[in-house]
């Protein structure tokens, strides 16, 4: 019955997002027909899909930059990539002679001020953080619609690039691991939770070192005693990838270091066993194998400890 539940509400919000804006809650209402957990799972998701969540791809911030603009004191030299947080690029830092790595974040960021204003809380926050195994931030700033991100410039490929070569050693294994741990503890002793670790987010230097980057999402540990708006995201709007997230990310409630070391788990198993712990056609299936499904057991070839 569960199964058959969640089937209906990929269904049913897949449908909802054909759907005009202004119609989707009729639309849900009648395709729910009275199904109260049916409505509330769909009316969730649009909601998400609603705040640039995981759902679709926010649309980037402004038009693709070309070699030679310039970002503050920053001049662009290439594009690296892009993905649903933004467009990267490589640039060069003048003043100290050197090359970063410039994201430009979704137009969401520029246009909201509100957000835009705890997400540079939350940079300045990261910038903080002096840890070999974190990627470094060096410099916030917004122009016209454009906010963007500079950080130091990682030269090596990422842990989903690297996957995508094969199966790794498991002393490898092992030594990536025991570094993204090392990564992650410092952000949590700073009061920092990534919340998207992922192998995209992971990179190998050319030295071996690994580090984590994109603390895009990363929240600041929220007191009883602290305001709601300090974090960069509000209760029950889910942030993140849905393969690697934990149950209680899925779900939108507040999440502390535990998820990462959920996700960290996740990222393990898929080096160990070459393949995903939790996976589905979409990211409804995806969300429902990570709340009801467990792990199929690792190969036979890694040792028990």
């Amino acid at each position: 019955m569960e199964a058959e539940l969640w089937h209906r509400i990929d269904e049913v919000f897949a449908a909802a997002m054909k759907e005009p804006a202004e119609s989707r809650a009729e639309f849900v209402r009648n395709a729910c027909a009275g199904n109260a957990r049916l409505q509330s799972e769909v009316e969730t998701l649009l909601l998400n899909a609603a705040n640039d969540s995981f759902l679709q791809d926010p649309p980037l911030g402004g038009a693709a930059l070309t070699k030679g603009q310039k970002l503050g004191n920053f001049e662009i030299l290439e594009p690296l990539g892009s993905g649903g947080m933004g467009e990267v690029y490589r640039a060069r830092d003048p003043r100290l002679k050197r090359d970063v790595a410039i994201k430009v974040l979704p137009r969401a960021f520029a246009r909201d001020t509100e957000r835009l204003a705890r997400f540079e809380r939350e940079a300045r926050a990261a910038s903080a953080l002096n840890h070999p195994n974190i990627v470094c931030v060096y410099d916030i700033g917004r122009q016209d619609e454009t906010a963007w991100i500079a950080s130091e410039l990682v030269e090596g490929p990422s842990l989903r690039q690297l996957l995508g070569k094969g199966p790794l050693p498991l002393r490898r294994i092992v030594d990536i691991a025991r570094q993204i741990a090392d990564g992650l503890a410092a952000a949590h002793a700073a009061g920092l939770v990534h919340r998207d670790l992922k192998p995209e987010n992971i990179m190998l230097a050319r030295d071996g070192r690994v580090k984590i980057l994109d603390f895009g999402l990363a929240k600041r540990q929220v007191s009883a005693a602290a305001p709601a708006s300090t974090g960069i995201t509000r209760p029950g709007i889910i942030c993140g990838t849905p393969a690697y997230m934990s149950p209680e990310q899925i779900a939108g409630r507040t999440v502390d270091p535990r998820s990462d070391i959920f996700s960290l788990g996740v990222v393990t198993y898929e080096m160990l066993a070459g393949r995903r712990p939790f996976a589905g056609d979409t990211t409804v299936s995806e969300m429902h194998a990570v709340l009801t499904q467990e792990p199929a057991e690792l190969p036979a070839a890694v040792p028990p400890t």
